[in-house]
């Protein structure tokens, strides 16, 4: 996973709507898009999660990732 990927996720949030999401909150929209290699190997359980994105941050961090990772999307 590049790691840079997720400062550019956050600043693209940032710049644009003036909102600072967590790193959580991108990793879970990757998660969902199917940009993640897997499980990390600190996680505690493959059921659980710290904290999910919002409903309402859902979209703006999605269209950040759509952004940053175009290339390896088709949409």
């Amino acid at each position: 996973m590049d790691k840079a990927g997720y400062k550019r996720e956050r600043a693209y949030v940032l710049d644009k709507y003036g909102k600072k999401v967590e790193t959580c909150h991108v990793a879970d929209v990757k998660a969902a898009l199917g940009l993640t290699r897997g499980m990390a190997p600190n996680r505690v359980s493959a059921a659980s999660k710290v904290k999910s994105c919002p409903p309402e941050l859902w979209p703006i961090v999605e269209e950040a990732v759509r952004h940053v990772h175009s290339d390896k999307l088709n949409g």
